[in-house]
């Protein structure tokens, strides 16, 4: 361990007594053995204090809030006892590859002009078995799409400088974070599987389904890239038209109307264009009565080429 830098793993958990041996073990498996794994227990109501209790390696370090404050608080409380030169964070539920942190602080390290690294997710089911391979990024689509996955390492100087997660957009943490760093610094992807990410109906994902995480992440993209609306506008246009549609499908038509509206604000021009005026029929319409409409025209398309 001689001469490598600390690195800082926090892993916040809450109620998570089922997997956090993996996403443990995963840390203290890594072939990259100078770390540090600062675990939050976020007022657990299950035995995942006595799970950590049970460890008895010297780089665990456990912290308890004595109630339920939710991910970005968990993540600022491990992150502000944290002394790595390197952090990175995993959640309960999840592990990495062991050969993960090395990969990525040794590109760090040979890259000093890159403060942020990420590498692409193995997505899992609850017994572990893979999914498939999901392949990260690439950054440029930062900008409409929460898209850089859950293995990363970053610098402390982009840490200092950043500054804590915030913790009013829960459910949208990380990419308000990813945002705001982009803004100042440089990121790079390692197209190599380094991360589990597991599948299962509690994760915080599938609890929050029905679109609200997505509206938090509309939320934080205004606000960080609408600072530059000369710039982003595009990108914030196709953004809100595509939560839009996915509202749609989530039959939440008053966010999919406040999404469109915004849509709209950032490219006005839009009004006239065919996504728009369809994404307007399908919140006007009911669903059956859209597709009926979907259907006659595609029977007068073809009508009109049968007799041409």
């Amino acid at each position: 361990m001689t001469g490598k830098p600390l690195v800082s793993i926090v892993l916040p958990v809450y109620n998570g007594e089922r997997y956090l041996a993996q996403a443990i073990d995963s840390c203290l498996e890594q072939t990259y053995e100078n770390l540090e794994i600062i675990i939050v227990d976020d007022g657990s109501k299950d035995h995942s204090v006595q799970i950590v209790r049970s460890y008895t390696d010297k780089r665990i370090k456990l912290i308890c809030h004595d109630r339920n404050r939710k991910l970005p608080a968990a993540l600022n409380t491990g992150f502000g006892h944290s002394s790595g030169a390197y952090l990175t964070w995993t959640s309960h539920d999840n592990y990495f590859a062991p050969n993960a942190i090395a990969a990525m602080v040794e590109f760090l390290e040979e890259n000093p002009g890159v403060d942020f690294v990420f590498a692409d997710d193995y997505w899992v089911d609850e017994e572990g078995q893979i999914i498939q391979v999901e392949k990260n990024g690439p950054v440029e689509r930062l900008a409409e799409s929460s898209c850089l996955g859950g293995c990363f390492v970053y610098t402390r100087r982009l840490y200092e400088t950043v500054g804590p997660y915030s913790e009013a957009t829960f459910l949208a943490e990380d990419y308000d974070y990813w945002l705001r760093a982009l803004a100042k610094f440089t990121f790079f992807h390692l197209e190599v599987p380094l991360h589990y990410y597991r599948q299962h109906s509690s994760s915080l994902t599938a609890r929050f389904a029905d679109g609200e995480a997505f509206e938090v992440e509309l939320a934080a993209r205004r606000r960080n890239l609408g600072r530059y609306p000369w710039r982003n506008r595009i990108a914030l246009h196709r953004a809100h038209l595509s939560a839009a549609f996915r509202f749609l499908e989530w039959e939440r038509r008053s966010a999919a109307a406040r999404a469109l509206l915004w849509a709209i604000a950032f490219n006005p021009k839009s009004v006239t264009k065919y996504p728009v005026i369809v994404a307007v029929l399908k919140m006007c319409l009911s669903r059956d009565v859209f597709r009926r409409l979907h259907r006659l025209k595609h029977a007068l398309f073809s009508a009109e080429a049968d007799g041409s």
